[in-house]
């Protein structure tokens, strides 16, 4: 009797890079549960949670960053320090925008805009790292747009545009952030995520209030904070040392469905039918854009002058 194949985990090049995208994704699927669990008895805004998940995500991260790179950290740290800025500053802004979002209109919303990442990945890559982008991608860009008008058209019939256009900035700053790591493939990825929860807290400080906690708002903000955000920012992070900014972004996908999913079967928030249409179109264009003949790729990311 023949003995079943082993599935192999990728360790090296473009499958590892794609492997990790989805296990960021995936675990960034919980933020949308655990923010509405957050909020559930308490008063709790998307600032304070922020800022929560920022202070309880600094010393797990940095914890991990000196285990990583032990006594070179404050070399390596010096080093880089001008893309550390950067990057630590996008990853601040958009953790922040994308809690806020949550907290401003449907999940579903926010999830369904997110899952337009890899276009305007495949965009700025264009432009900024000279990656070639095929017309077939082009076309996608204005099925996703056509998308997004669809979702945010439906909110503006109630009060969740707000929440919508931060959901569009969220993403925005997620794909800048995704080519920066891209251009300095040798950037130490465990001081990104670090760099990253530092800026989380000091963008969001000035509008949290901690005294609006509950005990389970506590909890959920120190599960985002000590678990799911530090190992999901270094798996996206450290995937595109393997793969292109499109194709790692490809899997905000997998966040829209599955963040979609725990919320309706937590909750029982159903989507809105304008959420469903535009969230429909938005990942059959993705899926259209980013599958079909072969697109050229650099090989090897481009490294630092």
């Amino acid at each position: 009797m023949a003995a079943a194949p082993r599935i192999r985990i990728p360790r090296d090049g473009r499958p590892l890079g794609l492997l990790l995208a989805f296990t960021g994704m995936f675990l960034v699927s919980t933020d949308a549960l655990l923010v509405r669990v957050a909020e559930q008895e308490s008063d709790v805004d998307g600032w304070t949670i922020a800022f929560m998940v920022g202070l309880f995500s600094t010393p797990v991260s940095w914890s991990m960053a000196v285990r990583s790179l032990g006594r070179r950290t404050l070399v390596e740290a010096v080093h880089w320090w001008r893309p550390l800025l950067l990057t630590g500053l996008l990853g601040g802004l958009g953790t922040s925008a994308f809690l806020n979002a949550v907290t401003l209109t449907a999940a579903s919303n926010v999830v369904a805009i997110i899952a337009s990442g890899p276009i305007f990945a495949a965009l700025l890559a264009r432009i900024v790292l000279r990656e070639h982008t095929s017309p077939r991608t082009w076309r996608a860009i204005g099925l996703v747009l056509v998308g997004i008008v669809v979702i945010v058209g439906g909110s503006m019939a109630g009060d969740g545009i707000t929440g919508d256009l931060v959901a569009l900035l969220a993403i925005l700053v997620f794909v800048v952030n995704l080519v920066v790591w891209r251009r300095f493939p040798d950037l130490p990825r465990t001081l990104v995520v670090a760099v990253t929860a530092v800026f989380t807290m000091g963008v969001t400080s000035p509008f949290a209030d901690p005294s609006l906690l509950d005990r389970q708002a506590l909890l959920a903000t120190l599960a985002m904070g000590c678990l799911f955000g530090p190992v999901a920012r270094l798996c996206m992070s450290t995937a595109t040392r393997h793969a292109p900014p499109a194709e790692v972004s490809l899997f905000t996908p997998v966040e829209t469905v599955a963040a979609s999913l725990w919320v309706w079967l937590w909750f029982d928030e159903v989507p809105p039918t304008p959420t469903f249409i535009g969230g429909a179109i938005v990942v059959a264009s993705v899926f259209y854009g980013l599958t079909g003949p072969a697109r050229e790729v650099d090989p090897e990311p481009p490294r630092q002058a």
